[in-house]
């Protein structure tokens, strides 16, 4: 009998033919079909789940662990972990991640609102972050930003964070090219939509400046980021680069040029060199931190006199992974809770019924249990005996072993999933924080300063821009300053993109920037470890 070669995709209703030995995460990607794989395709995650019919695959072992007998009954499977065969029909479910909650709002100043005489050409400044990219058009003759764009990078589907992606391309041309491509797709989109979102055509007078980490302006660049990823970490540019659009397959009119922002180290970006230009800390009398919470965790503190920068590796728990119901800020996630009477009252993304829990959601779950005394300081859960009865009544498993407190009930919202944050959960919390928090501190020791000599902490970011100032002080991810002096400033790699569009001369500044900047690598100083670890308790 003969193999049927193909398989059907039921969306975009499409019969391909599948490779020898191919996943269906690899047939997807291949075919631009986007996939969450944050794990990098290990079957860790559970996120990249389709529904099969026809060919049923008997499940994995890891695939009996992520889904009930019913579910796999119904042919849920992991895409990573199954083989592409004849005859299957594979459904892709909405991804988290295409509906995910981007910050690309933009301000301008009332002084650029002149009107345009349209002679000057557009500007398009691009923030290219590990998990969205952002996509701004700029009229560069008053100035004014006029419309945004976001979608998710297509490069999650090899990996969340700048590791996985690394270690997915290795030093094999073809992966970086595979890479790079889709990243570039995904900006040619968004900058079709900025110009249909203005009426404007593209003009042998535009320019486009593009801030990113180190790996990601690595990658769209063609260029490899594989000694990135091994000690010590370095790229294999620093400067500023300048490319024509059309060798990267940037879609412009021939004599528009790319520019690149500088990068200072490995781990600390373009994006993070936007950021210091957009709040000119680098021109100013005071004290500065500038804060971009992240998987990476970037943090600068400086003034006119100096500029110290480290990258602490915060994991991308804040991001929702390795969190038992952990999610990207996406509707249905968990965006806030709040100790209410004598139970918890939540919120979530959409309004939309539970479903898991983000980033701000999990801050706002630790912060508050920890208050009210569910979470001990060192980040264990307190005996019952100890809590309320009505917060003892939401533990669920044994101590030590499955414990967990649940945030909202199966089904008490519809029909949503039980929801909760477990002890493990609070461990990875633990792990972020400590990171980010020593950081902060050996940046502050190694200038021989206080938290309290510190004027202003810039939040960058949308995860800055979400969390809720007063519990993140609480459970130590940010410094403990009169809050006034806490700001969060949006998305300011794509600002200070935008400003750079408006002015050249900040380009020179930007190169003098990368001089001034001191990297301290926080794996190699002296008291990290004990400093890190003495930074994990509440």
């Amino acid at each position: 009998e003969k193999t049927d070669p193909k398989v059907f995709i039921t969306e975009p209703g499409i019969r391909t033919e599948y490779l020898p030995g191919e996943t269906l995460g690899e047939l997807l990607i291949r075919k631009g079909i986007y996939i969450d794989q944050p794990c990098g395709g290990t079957g860790l995650c559970g996120k990249c789940r389709v529904i099969l019919s026809g060919t049923l695959p008997d499940p994995t072992a890891k695939e009996k662990k992520i889904f009930s007998p019913e579910e796999l009954a119904s042919g849920y499977r992991l895409a990573c972990q199954t083989k592409a065969s004849g005859g299957m029909e594979i459904s892709v479910p909405v991804q988290d991640s295409q509906n995910i909650k981007v910050l690309d709002t933009f301000q301008n100043s009332p002084h650029t609102a002149a009107p345009s005489r349209g002679d000057h050409g557009s500007g398009i400044a691009v923030d290219i972050g590990t998990t969205t990219i952002v996509a701004y058009l700029v009229d560069l003759g008053t100035g004014m930003t006029l419309a945004a764009s976001s979608a998710i990078n297509p490069q999650t589907s090899f990996g969340a964070d700048v590791i996985s992606r690394i270690s997915y391309i290795g030093d094999d041309p073809h992966k970086l090219s595979e890479l790079q491509s889709a990243v570039i797709r995904q900006i040619n989109s968004l900058i079709k939509e900025v110009f249909s979102k203005t009426g404007r055509s593209s003009s042998a007078k535009d320019s486009i400046a593009v801030a990113g980490n180190t790996t990601m302006e690595h990658i769209f660049a063609g260029i490899s980021p594989e000694s990135i990823g091994r000690s010590p970490f370095k790229p294999q540019f620093y400067g500023s680069l300048e490319f024509d659009a059309a060798e990267l397959g940037i879609e412009a009119e021939k004599e528009v040029k790319v520019k690149l922002l500088p990068n200072i180290h490995g781990f600390v970006g373009g994006d993070i060199v936007s950021g210091i230009i957009y709040t000119a800390m680098h021109k100013s009398d005071e004290l500065s931190l500038l804060v971009d919470i992240g998987t990476n965790n970037e943090m600068v503190l400086g003034s006119k006199d100096f500029m110290l920068c480290c990258s602490a590796a915060a994991g991308p728990a804040l991001e929702g992974a390795k969190i038992k119901m952990g999610m990207r800020a996406a509707p249905g996630a968990i965006d806030s809770v709040r100790k209410n009477g004598s139970g918890i009252s939540i919120t979530t993304i959409g309004d939309m019924p539970p479903t898991g829990i983000c980033g701000s959601g999990l801050v706002d779950a630790v912060s508050e249990l920890l208050k009210v005394g569910v979470i001990t300081p060192s980040g264990r859960f307190a005996e019952k005996e100890n809590i309320e009865a009505e917060l003892a009544q939401k533990y669920k498993g044994e101590k030590g072993k499955d414990l967990s407190f649940t945030l909202a009930e199966e089904g008490q919202y519809g029909n949503n999933p039980e929801v909760g944050i477990t002890q493990r959960d609070i461990r990875e919390i633990q792990l972020a924080k400590g990171a980010i928090a020593a950081g902060a501190r050996i940046l502050l020791e190694t200038a021989g300063k206080k938290p309290d000599d510190i004027k202003n902490v810039y939040l960058a970011g949308a995860f800055g821009n979400y969390i809720d100032i007063e519990n993140a002080v609480r459970i130590s991810i940010l410094p403990d300053v009169p809050r006034e002096r806490i700001k969060p400033i949006g998305n300011s790699a794509g600002a200070g993109a935008c400003l750079m569009l408006n002015d050249p001369t900040l380009w020179d500044t930007a190169a003098n920037i990368i001089k001034q900047a001191e990297h301290i690598e926080l794996a190699g100083h002296k008291d990290f470890q004990e400093i890190f670890v003495g930074s994990m308790t509440f």
